[in-house]
């Protein structure tokens, strides 16, 4: 019979033990399996910042840890939401570890006033949600897939030349607009045009049925999201676009983690409304990665999520050789 019990991020034993049985459960029958590293969630769990409340719990039977809760509470734009995040080792299912945890994410969820859990499952693109031991797991216990998208990787290094290609071909199609790119935090002279750019994206990208309203983002918003990513190890390379007039057009972004060797993020690529048709966003990605392979040669993949229906990014990561290698399932639980 297993205790659930509320683990010390500052005691790195336990917080060790319990981020075991994490990895392990979320890799477990994954073909690229993506997992944030320990020293990344022990900082997000120690200094969390105001985005999310979080809290790390383990399932515990005859003293080893046999399954682990990640649950968060939603910041100021979504009092209603509390993500949940369970894993249990394979050789450890079929016990009620899972169960377990999720009823406990259930309790801490109607304690803090939470009427939405999110939850997440990467299922291989060949498999139906409800036969895959996460998805199914959670399906049976009133969770819907609300939204799905394809997660995508990309092998490095891309040829200089193939990228050098791609900006020159889509040249024509933007005079009078500038690119430029930066590595750490974005220049003072552009913060406000990256918050303008990532509050539209956050409205602009697709989120099926998921509850839940986009952030509004301001310079102090992206000002404390950049410290705390660069607590987490986070290096990070960003792209944008100036219009002919000056006005902000476009933007994308890059993170590359220093304790996942190997990888790299794609986070945001948005390109406003107006300005749309004109190749930037395939200049953008082009720029990031010329900027990638030059300042972190030993990388191996770019990692991507883009939703089905998102059919112009989906083509524009096809042509740069982007292979999808699960879905990433959405998942939704309403009380």
């Amino acid at each position: 019979m297993a205790t659930i019990e509320r683990v010390d991020p500052h005691d790195d034993a336990a917080l060790s033990a319990w981020y075991r049985a994490l990895r392990a459960g979320a890799s477990a029958g994954r073909g690229s399996p993506l997992v944030a590293a320990y020293e990344e969630l022990r900082s997000s769990l120690r200094e969390p910042g105001s985005e999310a409340q979080r809290s790390a719990w383990a399932a515990v039977d005859g003293g080893a840890v046999v399954g682990s809760l990640l649950f968060a509470l939603h910041g100021r734009e979504n009092p209603e939401l509390a993500d949940v995040d369970v894993n249990v080792p394979a050789e450890h299912r079929g016990k009620g570890y899972g169960g377990a945890l999720l009823a406990h994410a259930e309790r801490l969820a109607r304690q803090g006033g939470r009427r939405v859990l999110l939850a997440e499952a990467f299922v291989p693109s060949t498999c139906a949600p409800e036969e895959h031991p996460g998805a199914g797991f959670a399906l049976r216990r009133g969770f819907r897939s609300v939204h799905r998208e394809d997660h995508l990787v990309l092998e490095l290094p891309v040829p200089e030349e193939r990228l050098r290609a791609f900006m020159e071909r889509t040249r024509d199609r933007r005079p009078g607009y500038r690119l430029s790119t930066w590595s750490g935090g974005c220049p003072d002279g552009e913060a406000a045009a990256v918050a303008a750019m990532r509050t539209e994206m956050e409205r602009a990208v697709p989120q099926g049925d998921l509850e839940g309203e986009p952030r509004v983002w301001d310079v102090a918003r992206v000002r404390a999201v950049e410290a705390r990513t660069r607590r987490q190890g986070y290096a990070s390379i960003a792209s944008m676009a100036r219009g002919p007039g000056g006005e902000p057009a476009g933007y994308s972004q890059l993170f590359v983690p220093a304790h996942n060797p190997g990888e790299v993020y794609q986070d945001d690529t948005v390109v406003l409304e107006a300005h749309r048709g004109r190749g930037l966003g395939e200049a953008l990605k082009a720029l990031n990665l010329l900027r990638l392979q030059a300042e972190h040669p030993g990388r191996s993949r770019v990692h991507t999520w883009t939703a089905e229906v998102n059919t112009s990014m989906w083509e524009i990561n096809r042509r740069f050789g982007f292979h999808p290698v699960e879905v990433a399932h959405r998942l939704q639980k309403v009380a």
